[in-house]
């Protein structure tokens, strides 16, 4: 198949200048990179319909996208560090998921879903966004803050969620809603491959040392990306989401003390194909399909609002937080994004209903833009806030020094 490299250069044009934009706004690339995907053709800002072969072409980037961002995920921690942490870690994740899984559940439920759009939409509405809300954090300056210790406490517990979730979810895509016996197997078969390969991992950290003992950056560059490919080729063999073998491979990296330098090189390709996998979602959406799904993706943000700042003032009293705090600690978290659009790209592939992938290409939008820019008025909403529920006024210093907190 020829790809016309003018079109292709074109459309990727759309997506730096997107970047450009996020840069000058000082605001997250993701929904920006999809709001122009969604312009351009079906939708048609542009007097050209790109060739099939250059759609086909942006889709391959957007798959190759995939796999970066969850070979970055698994490298995002160690299996030994998080055998450490667990007892913090669950507490925490719980409370989360016994609040905003709970409602997503019955939400849906309501909406008189499927029980496969069902496992796959409640997903795509728990599970924040990390690349958003970490740069959230650092623009807003909030890094130091309490509250962030647990938002970052969080984030880990839901990637890891993420890990076990998406076997169970990529079993569905590859079995397109086959017989339950068949589906319970691929799980199953899923698992069994990620818990020897993770336990391999931890039994070959000196073999792997020694492999990837490269002085080379350029070979140890090429060895790591063709190990990429080769693992989502190896999992796709074996009937497994390719995302799967990226993340193993990730999480047996992890292991290793050649993390930071992997990290260190990859994370360009994962913020080019990453950005690349968010427009080539976006292209595919036709703006008439998402009039169908406009009041579900607003109630489900509204969810999603509340339960995020239930969670927070949930975690107040454990978590030594002042109610500012605390609601910084819910608004921040209700960014969606990367894995919520993975999610929905499973769903596509497993020929569930087109309104889930309606659904989550508009919630992850509306929260892509509003989870920002609700941290960013987190103060001006506290201080509406306290005088009509009587909240003291907080982080005024008294005479020692001290700063008083409700």
């Amino acid at each position: 198949m020829e790809y016309n490299f003018l079109e292709l250069g074109g459309l990727l044009l759309f997506v730096a200048m997107a970047g450009i934009i996020a840069s000058r706004l000082k605001f997250s690339i993701v929904p920006i990179i999809i709001i122009m995907g969604l312009l351009l053709p079906p939708n048609g800002i542009t007097p050209y319909s790109p060739a099939e072969s250059t759609l086909d072409a942006v889709d391959f980037l957007g798959r190759l996208g995939v796999l970066f961002l969850l070979f970055s995920l698994g490298l995002e921690f160690s299996v030994k560090k998080l055998i450490a942490s667990a007892g913090t870690l669950v507490k925490s994740g719980m409370i989360y998921l016994a609040i905003n899984a709970t409602a997503a559940v019955i939400f849906t439920l309501l909406l008189g879903w499927g029980l496969a759009e069902i496992l796959l939409a409640v997903g795509i509405i728990i599970i924040s966004s990390s690349a958003i809300v970490a740069k959230t954090l650092v623009d807003l300056k909030r890094t130091a803050n309490p509250e962030t210790e647990v938002i970052l406490g969080l984030m880990l517990f839901q990637d890891i969620f993420m890990a076990a979730y998406l076997p169970i979810v990529s079993a569905i895509a590859i079995s397109r809603g086959g017989r339950t016996s068949e589906l319970i197997l691929s799980v199953a078969f899923a698992f069994i491959v990620i818990i020897a390969f993770v336990f391999i991992s931890l039994r070959t950290t000196r073999v792997l040392e020694s492999v990837f003992s490269i002085a080379s950056e350029e070979t140890f560059l090429l060895v790591v990306l063709a190990l990429l490919i080769f693992m989502a080729g190896a999992s796709e063999a074996l009937n497994i989401s390719e995302a799967i073998g990226a993340l193993i491979l990730g999480l047996i990296m992890a292991e290793t003390s050649q993390r930071n330098r992997i990290v260190h090189l990859v994370v360009p390709f994962r913020d080019f194909f990453g950005a690349a996998f968010f427009f080539g979602f976006a292209l595919k959406i036709s703006l008439a399909s998402l009039q169908g799904a406009v009041l579900a993706a607003a109630a489900a943000v509204g969810l999603t609002v509340a339960g995020s700042v239930v969670y927070g003032f949930m975690m107040a009293k454990p978590a030594g937080l002042s109610k500012r705090g605390a609601l910084n600690l819910g608004l921040t978290i209700t960014a969606r994004g990367e894995f919520s659009i993975v999610l929905a790209n499973l769903g596509a592939a497993a020929g569930l209903s087109p309104v889930l992938e309606s659904f989550s290409a508009l919630y992850v939008v509306l929260l892509a833009v509003l989870g920002p820019l609700l941290s960013r008025w987190s103060d001006p909403i506290y201080q509406a806030l306290a005088p009509q529920l009587g909240w003291r006024s907080e982080a005024r210093k008294n005479k020692g020094g001290k700063i008083n907190r409700a």
